[in-house]
């Protein structure tokens, strides 16, 4: 079992939950299990943190990708729907 605020190594996670976990918000992996894959690490390229004492999660989420029409991601909100119509 995974303990909080231990350091695995990538296949250890993957294996600890069974599934190839990619980048981001893994929902629903195995009934009520979700992972989130955040780097609290110094110049990690998202502002994520962990705040009143594990019970508060600040995720930015993905930036829009880099286009010649969007030069700086960062300032795009992310918009409530994909082109689909499901929620992002």
């Amino acid at each position: 079992m995974i303990q909080p605020g231990g350091v695995i190594s990538y296949l250890e996670m993957c294996t600890e939950e069974g599934v190839n976990l990619q980048r981001g918000m893994n929902y629903h992996l195995r009934g009520d299990i979700s992972v989130i894959l955040m780097s609290l690490r110094r110049n990690a390229p998202y502002a994520d943190r962990i705040e009143e004492n594990g019970r508060v999660l600040i995720y930015e989420g993905h930036d829009v990708p880099k286009t010649p029409d969007n030069l700086v991601p960062k300032i795009v909100d992310q918009p409530m729907y994909n082109p689909g119509g499901s929620l992002t």
